[in-house]
């Protein structure tokens, strides 16, 4: 999958709402905002699934509102490298960071030199729940977890390529429970990972939404999905916990600005993007990449991390 964003022809009715929707934009944000381009800067490579859903809000945003957004990517360190610039930059609100509950939660407490966590951000909103799941290519002798862990048994340890600390941190847990070595490959995002798993470089990959045409088209097979519930791409893979394994990731990809961004800047940003992500064309664009349109809002991402920060706190204190 790329992140080529298709443009989508705008009926006369839907132009007329475009407008209706600027308007009110236009009364919730400062007089004169934006008077120049909003930048999106993504933490992760070009290609994979956060890339995917900023660029599809932009555009949205774009059609909506008669803004320009600017998409940009910034990958390195789990989109670390992304945040920590959007920490110290100007509070304009002219720069909207986009990356997942990884940067904002996880690698905080992973790594001792990074320097920033949840609370120096102010948050726009959500744009799209993960369905992570851990994948392979079909002609590999292994089609469940199960058959994943006795391959590793069997020749001493299995690799997989992990975009994310998260997904790190869900193969240490099936590592522990099944008493196997899995060594995670770190990448710059998805993108790469898949295509060091699709160049049968590593045993396996955990990706979120960019593997689906590969399973549709039945070069990959999914092992297992980390999340709660099973993915509706993939019925037949069980989840984590189906398999004993006792863990579950929920993930979101997070649209957020420096904490200092003026409260009012926050709103005009957090309302223009729920109308994106909330619109008919941004929920059928997920739905044909086998994913869920979804926003917390502002409160609600804000209290998702503060509880995801909890856990993974926890968690590597323990290990």
């Amino acid at each position: 999958m790329n992140s080529t964003v298709q443009k989508i022809v705008l009926s006369s009715s839907a132009v007329a709402m475009s407008f209706a929707a600027a308007a009110a934009f236009a009364q919730s944000c400062p007089a004169g905002f934006p008077d120049k381009p909003v930048n999106f800067i993504v933490g992760y490579g070009a290609g994979g699934g956060t890339d995917l859903a900023a660029r599809k809000v932009a555009l949205t945003i774009e059609e909506m509102s008669g803004w320009t957004v600017v998409v940009d990517n910034k990958p390195g360190a789990s989109g670390a490298v992304m945040a920590t610039g959007v920490m110290g930059g100007d509070a304009d609100g002219y720069t909207v960071g986009v990356a997942t509950n990884t940067t904002m939660a996880i690698v905080p407490n992973q790594r001792e030199n990074i320097e920033f966590n949840y609370s120096d951000f102010g948050f726009i909103g959500t744009g799209m729940r993960l369905n992570y799941g851990l994948a392979a290519l079909a002609d590999r002798p292994y089609k469940t977890l199960e058959d994943f862990v006795e391959f590793a048994r069997q020749n001493g340890r299995a690799t997989v390529s992990t975009g994310s600390a998260s997904y790190q941190v869900a193969m240490e847990a099936v590592a522990e429970t099944f008493g196997v070595e899995i060594v995670s490959i770190p990448t710059k995002g998805s993108s790469a990972a898949l295509k060091d798993a699709l160049g049968g470089h590593v045993d396996a990959t955990v990706q979120g939404t960019v593997h689906v045409a590969q399973i549709e088209a039945g070069e990959m097979v999914q092992l297992a999905t980390l999340t709660d519930t099973r993915a509706t791409y993939a019925p037949d893979a069980k989840t984590l916990s189906e398999s004993g394994v006792d863990l579950s990731i929920e993930g979101h990809i997070v649209f957020f600005v420096n904490g200092d961004t003026p409260a009012d800047l926050q709103s005009c940003l957090s309302e223009t993007f729920a109308a994106a992500v909330s619109s008919d064309s941004y929920t059928e664009f997920m739905t044909v990449q086998q994913t869920t349109a979804s926003n917390l809002g502002s409160v609600g991402t804000a209290s998702f991390l503060a509880d995801s920060d909890a856990f993974y706190k926890n968690y590597f204190t323990n290990q």
